[in-house]
């Protein structure tokens, strides 16, 4: 039988959960918990949809040319220093 765990528990892993980095019986627990618990379900709500704006705002994206040319020919130039 898994153990139950606590609000603080769950703030803790829920990030890690979200990305399903947990072993499947602690992922198991936090389902567990979030199916009981309304405002750690309201946040894990939150955090997931901050996770997906991020991952859409991150993936349209690019550094413009100048921009990436310069910081290259300044990583370039540091390295040839150091």
């Amino acid at each position: 039988m898994p153990e139950h765990i606590n609000c603080a528990e769950a703030e803790a892993r829920l990030l890690d959960y979200l990305k399903r980095e947990l072993t499947p019986e602690v992922a198991a627990e936090m389902k567990a918990h979030l199916e009981k618990c309304r405002p750690c379900f309201k946040q894990a709500v939150f955090e997931e949809n901050f996770l997906l704006m991020l991952e859409t705002r991150a993936g349209r994206g690019t550094c413009p040319g100048k921009l990436r040319k310069r910081i290259l020919d300044l990583l370039r130039a540091e390295a040839e220093r150091g």
